[in-house]
């Protein structure tokens, strides 16, 4: 069911643990989008030449157990008018908190790895408002919350080939241009 919706995944999540869960942002970098895999360019319906907002996020819950690992690039011109560049509030949330009227386009689930090296379930899609594509997601969800029993892949599945090459080192949590 998680991985086949199309809806927000928060309120999915929080309805299978029973428990409340919160976003915590790891690092947010500003980038030419000429970086990412044409995966998330065509996606996205960005140009090399456009900037993009690559975010690192989690879900945790109360006792700080990661139960997602996200992967997020952001167009910052429209989700900044929505408020999805808000690093305070999960995406879904703030999309829902506006009235915004979005809907999600389902790229790929299967399997990948959790940041351990074990296989952990996943999924990819794009948030589209109207006909505009905002933000692409890949969620991963940690195989002790999530078992990933359900998927069998092959190496060469694992790879998903979304992420940029390389990202400059530090955390940047600053929202600017």
């Amino acid at each position: 069911m998680l991985l086949a919706s199309d809806g927000s995944t928060m309120p999915v999540l929080e309805a299978i643990l029973r428990t409340d869960l919160q976003v915590h942002v790891l690092r947010q970098d500003h980038m030419a989008a000429s970086r990412l895999p044409t995966t998330v360019t065509d996606a996205l319906q960005v140009s090399g030449a456009d900037r993009i907002i690559v975010r690192r996020s989690c879900l945790i819950n109360s006792d700080m157990v990661a139960v997602s690992a996200n992967y997020v690039v952001i167009v910052p011109g429209p989700a900044a008018a929505y408020g999805v560049d808000d690093v305070q509030m999960p995406i879904g949330y703030a999309l829902i908190s506006r009235g915004v009227s979005q809907r999600r386009h389902i790229l790929r689930a299967g399997l990948t790895r959790w940041p351990d090296g074990r296989l952990c379930a996943a999924k990819a899609y794009v948030i589209v408002i109207v006909d505009r594509p905002i933000c692409y997601i890949r969620e991963s969800f940690n195989p002790n919350v999530i078992p990933p029993d359900y998927f069998h892949t092959a190496d060469s599945d694992l790879q998903w080939a979304d992420e940029p090459e390389h990202v400059e080192s530090g955390p940047d949590l600053r929202q600017h241009d």
